[in-house]
């Protein structure tokens, strides 16, 4: 199974409820990332925050409190309605996704989560 496949799969199985992606290595290569969202600036702060249990976390000028922070997965939400993010780290590095405000964050984690781990096997 490739990186686009299980990108797809992700979008799919959660209805388009995640709006962007981003699959960086445990070094800081970006491995992958949708169009929309460019997490180049923000590769250093997303890997940091994976060993860190820091109580927030910024992307492109968006706060996003860090809700809960496993081994497994690291859920930020805004505050203001603007998103969740969730950092799903996997052998070889971590999955990052940014969940629509409509949705909660527990409606997409087992994809979310299943994904990160289908990565584990790329």
């Amino acid at each position: 199974m490739s990186i686009d496949q299980i990108i797809d799969d992700l979008f799919a199985e959660t209805n388009m409820k995640v709006g962007g992606v981003g699959i960086f290595s445990s070094e800081g290569k970006i491995l992958y990332q949708t169009e929309n969202w460019d997490l180049t600036p923000h590769v250093s702060e997303i890997l940091d925050i994976i060993q860190k249990n820091t109580g927030s976390i910024s992307l492109f000028g968006v706060k996003y409190m860090i809700v809960e922070h496993t081994p497994e997965r690291i859920i930020g939400t805004n505050v203001t309605g603007k998103g969740h993010v969730i950092l799903a780290p996997f052998e070889k590095g971590v999955l990052v996704t940014y969940i629509l405000p409509e949705v909660g964050p527990r409606d997409v984690l087992f994809h979310v989560q299943n994904a990160a781990l289908k990565l584990n096997k790329v």
